[in-house]
């Protein structure tokens, strides 16, 4: 009996996130507002009464995104564990983080995100949680580095900074990217050697 409560827990959740995966491309062709629910679930190819059988309506879907989207932070904050020198912690996290960033499809994702979370509480929660997650990792490689300086409001600086960069240049050519990417490291790591 219980292989067949997990096997069903399985399905559902590997069909949750088909429908979630299938949402996001949606947003990201279409954006959220001009995309409707009969879209998902023609995207994901299931009956628009099965797509309800998971989530209540689009905004249900988006914070779903942002909580998918939290697991998916663990791989970039984790380079900010470890014995490595704490400059070097920061350097891998810039580089992951700004990989995340700069791709085409997650910049319009998180602008579509972020314009939904001033709209919607439920969204904004999820927002904020995922932001507040990077800057909790970050800030004890940030005390280490920047002493003199309040932690948390460095972290958010370096946050901004890695964001609106990676952002930028999201549909650059992979050589911008690159000196971009760069340029960025050289910049925050300069900041250290100052404090």
């Amino acid at each position: 009996m219980q292989d067949k409560i997990g096997k069903r827990e399985a399905t559902t959740l590997a069909r949750r996130k088909h429908i979630v995966e299938s949402a996001a491309i949606c947003f990201i062709e279409q954006g959220f507002h001009q995309t409707s629910v009969r879209d998902i679930a023609k995207r994901a190819k299931i009956s628009l009464g099965n797509l309800y059988n998971h989530f209540e309506n689009k905004t249900a879907l988006i914070a779903e995104i942002a909580a998918l989207e939290a697991d998916s932070l663990i791989s970039v904050t984790k380079v900010l564990t470890g014995n490595a020198p704490h400059k070097k912690k920061l350097e891998q996290f810039i580089k992951a983080h700004f990989a995340a960033t700069s791709t085409p499809a997650n910049a319009i994702l998180a602008a579509e995100i972020l314009a939904e979370s001033m709209r919607s509480p439920l969204i904004a929660e999820g927002y904020i949680r995922n932001r507040q997650s990077l800057i909790t990792a970050l800030i004890p490689v940030v005390e280490m580095l920047f002493p003199d300086a309040e932690p948390e409001l460095q972290a958010e600086l370096i946050l901004d900074t890695i964001e609106g960069a990676g952002n930028r240049v999201a549909f650059a050519k992979a050589k911008k990217k690159k000196a971009t990417r760069d340029a960025l490291i050289d910049w925050i790591t300069a900041k250290i050697s100052d404090a």
